[in-house]
């Protein structure tokens, strides 16, 4: 499984740039993960991230372990998705940007 590791400042995502991103080939199943690095303003929240395409977002997926999920399916299915990161603890509530990720691989 290979995963695309994000950083989450405040409220704003972007990718990590130490992280390879090339290559990624739309239509992949159970292959891609997202990790993420979170600042402090992120302690002791819940965190959910949203996966979307062209105007279609997807079922969010908890961070269960705080950090991970795997990228849905259907989110994989053309050249481009978006993520973002929501995050909440009691009345505070902290959402990101969205960012978009590329799908060029597998072109010929």
């Amino acid at each position: 499984m290979r995963t695309l590791k994000f950083i989450v400042d405040g409220r704003i995502i972007r990718p990590d740039p130490s992280c390879d991103f090339s290559g990624l080939v739309p239509g992949s199943e159970g292959y891609l993960r997202a990790e993420f690095s979170f600042s402090k303003d992120w302690d002791n929240t819940i965190k959910v991230v949203s996966f979307s395409r062209h105007n279609t977002e997807f079922t969010p997926k908890a961070l269960a372990d705080g950090v991970s999920c795997e990228i849905p399916p259907d989110a994989l299915k053309n050249r481009y998705f978006q993520i973002s990161v929501l995050g909440k603890r009691g009345d505070f509530v902290l959402t990101t940007n969205k960012v978009t990720i590329q799908q060029n691989g597998g072109q010929t």
